[in-house]
């Protein structure tokens, strides 16, 4: 398995593998967790701590089972959610 990076950059969130980087713009987050749910490989987890609107938020935590569907970028109604390659 890949290593899996997660750093935050003021309002980024990123998870990053040698393979693909995701992305979840914390502002624009609203914590609705539709990316939790529909991930096929899990690999979103619930922050611990809140955003700037008072919501946790989703962390690609296990960035390196993604396998880049992008159904977490296209089905995220606030396009919170960049999945690069």
């Amino acid at each position: 398995m890949a290593d899996v990076e997660v750093k935050k950059e003021e309002y980024l969130v990123i998870g990053k593998t040698d393979a693909v980087e995701i992305s979840v713009d914390t502002f624009l987050c609203k914590g609705c967790g539709i990316c939790l749910e529909l991930c096929p490989r899990t690999v979103f987890e619930w922050s611990q701590e809140l955003s700037e609107k008072g919501v946790h938020y989703p962390v690609a935590v296990k960035a390196d089972k993604c396998v880049k569907c992008k159904l977490c970028e296209l089905l995220c109604p606030d396009f919170a959610i960049a999945v690069k390659w």
